[in-house]
């Protein structure tokens, strides 16, 4: 089972937000299917560039006995 959603920190400027997956610790056993998981759903990092210094954080994962958290934050800085 899998739950996915974006949240965005910053409503009234819209500047930062952070998109997340839930996985089901029987779907990602290892960190082989971690990192098949990442590549096929999240984007790759990097540092502030362009106009408005637009970045993407390395993808972070959480896991529990039951569950596997994938969130990874980007944004505009000021």
């Amino acid at each position: 089972m899998r739950r996915a959603g974006v949240q965005v920190l910053d409503p009234v400027l819209d500047h930062c937000q952070v998109e997340w997956l839930l996985v089901s610790a029987d779907e990602c056993p290892d960190q082989e299917t971690e990192a098949w998981i990442i590549r096929t759903h999240f984007r790759i990092p990097q540092t502030p560039w362009g106009q408005h210094k637009a970045y993407v954080k390395p993808v972070e994962v959480r896991r529990s006995r039951r569950w596997v958290l994938f969130r990874q934050v980007s944004g505009i800085l000021d």
